[in-house]
């Protein structure tokens, strides 16, 4: 029978001595380092996911919830006050003209005035409620 030869590796100049590598002793060290810079790296992505959906509860349980047609009737208003004119100027540019300003100041006055509520019994008349 045929003897076949194990894969060994020499340690010094003499090849009658053969024996498997021994592992390096910086080996474990550098794994706990791989390992502390993974983690350190995985902490570092989750601390802000978790902040953000903890953000977004906070906005959810702030917001009132706005009925149809209070929506309905603050884009009403928004659109009567000539706002909507400069929306897309204004997002896609990021300009804010004084003709913008204007506008969104006579959005603000007729939102806290007494045409919002107006709007909104129009606008629950209008669907049937």
């Amino acid at each position: 029978m045929e003897t076949i030869p194990m894969p060994y590796f020499t340690l010094n100049s003499s090849p009658s001595i053969k024996t498997p590598l021994p592992a390096s002793p910086a080996a474990p060290v550098r794994l706990r380092a791989t390992v502390a810079a993974a983690l350190a790296l995985a902490s570092a992505f989750a601390m802000p996911a978790q902040a953000q959906a903890q953000e977004r509860t906070a906005t959810q349980q702030q917001q009132p919830t706005l009925s149809r047609a209070e929506v309905i009737a603050d884009l009403a208003l928004w659109r009567r006050a000539g706002a909507d004119r400069y929306e897309g100027l204004s997002r896609s540019y990021g300009l804010e003209t004084q003709a913008y300003d204007a506008a969104q100041q006579e959005y603000l006055r007729l939102r806290q005035s007494e045409a919002f509520p107006a709007e909104v019994r129009k606008q629950q008349a209008a669907d049937g409620q």
